[in-house]
């Protein structure tokens, strides 16, 4: 059927052209492939049809749109205008696409039924054998908010922090499988509150070794022989943390033994801490501590004579 389909949107867009300009971000993980799709012009016309595979199709709206019409395979699911946080959440068994006439910008999952069957393992929740898919245009400002958290990462995926990615498109599985799928999760028998004292010195090595945060939360929890699960519920037990927010804390702190100790430039300092760039380093410091790092170089080089510290040329 996809040939045929294609055959119709081709023969649309050879009377109707589209601009080719269109902007595609795309970043992978272990639990769902995203997509950001933007295109600032009009009359852009039909999405290409995707193939029939084990997977969810979900689409959010990252800007409001009044004109377009959402298909599954031949039949027209949606003529509705779709705000932002409208989403479209289907199986890709449906060949879902979209008649687009309104500038937009969207960004597609695609989400493996396998990597949702994960987490309902390590769960121990009941099986889940299909999710509810509502009308498209159905508002979900949680998976809106979840999307937009991924843009900084879309738009430069080399720097993106594994697994920050990780444990966005993980919490995203889950809050579908919660909605869309009633996940219910049996009540915990009583358990470790925390990490063994082996594990949670293992883990905190492993990401200091890696600020770059090229790990997932999936390496983490196998390094310590736990489910993803039980690994974060108990490391956050542990040591107040979530792995992502201590792999924070642990860049933050290397960035200010090389501000004490060398007098490289903080473009340099934010790159052996393993932040993207120096903006992001500025921002997560004044987040922690309320200034600068530059400022906050230059309020110890006024309180101290230390040779290392002085004031520079």
């Amino acid at each position: 059927m996809n040939d045929n389909l294609n055959a119709k949107i081709a023969a649309h867009d050879a009377v109707a052209p589209s601009s080719p300009v269109l902007y595609q971000g795309t970043i992978d993980s272990l639990h769902a492939t995203a997509v950001r799709y933007r295109y600032e012009d009009k009359n852009f016309g039909y999405m290409p049809v995707p193939e029939r595979e084990d997977s969810y199709f979900l689409g959010v709206k990252l800007r409001s749109m009044s004109s377009v019409r959402m298909w599954y395979g031949e039949r027209l699911a949606s003529a509705a205008p779709m705000p932002v946080n409208a989403i479209c959440f289907t199986h890709f068994d449906n060949q879902p696409h979209a008649e687009l006439y309104d500038p937009f910008d969207c960004m597609v999952f695609r989400i493996p039924a396998a990597a949702l069957g994960r987490i309902v393992e390590d769960a121990g929740a009941r099986r889940i054998e299909e999710l509810r898919c509502p009308d498209p245009g159905v508002l979900d400002p949680i998976l809106g908010h979840l999307a937009s958290c991924l843009l900084p990462a879309l738009d430069d995926p080399s720097s993106a922090s594994t697994l920050f990615v990780d444990t966005l498109t993980r919490a995203l599985n889950i809050h579908v499988l919660s909605l869309y799928g009633d996940l219910a999760v049996p009540v915990a028998k009583p358990r470790q509150a925390g990490l063994a004292a082996w594990q949670q010195g293992r883990a905190k090595d492993l990401i200091r070794a890696n600020l770059a945060g090229n790990l997932t939360v999936g390496d983490l929890a196998a390094e310590c022989g736990l489910s993803v699960g039980h690994f974060a519920y108990a490391f956050k037990q542990s040591v107040g943390l979530s792995p992502y927010q201590y792999l924070i804390e642990q860049r933050l702190a290397r960035a200010k033994q090389l501000m004490l100790e060398t007098r490289l430039s903080l473009s340099d300092i934010a790159s052996m801490s393993g932040f993207a760039n120096q903006a992001h380093f500025n921002g997560r410091f004044v987040k922690a501590f309320g200034v600068p790092p530059g400022a906050w170089r230059r309020m110890l080089d006024s309180s101290t004579s230390a040779p290392f510290l002085g004031h520079e040329g």
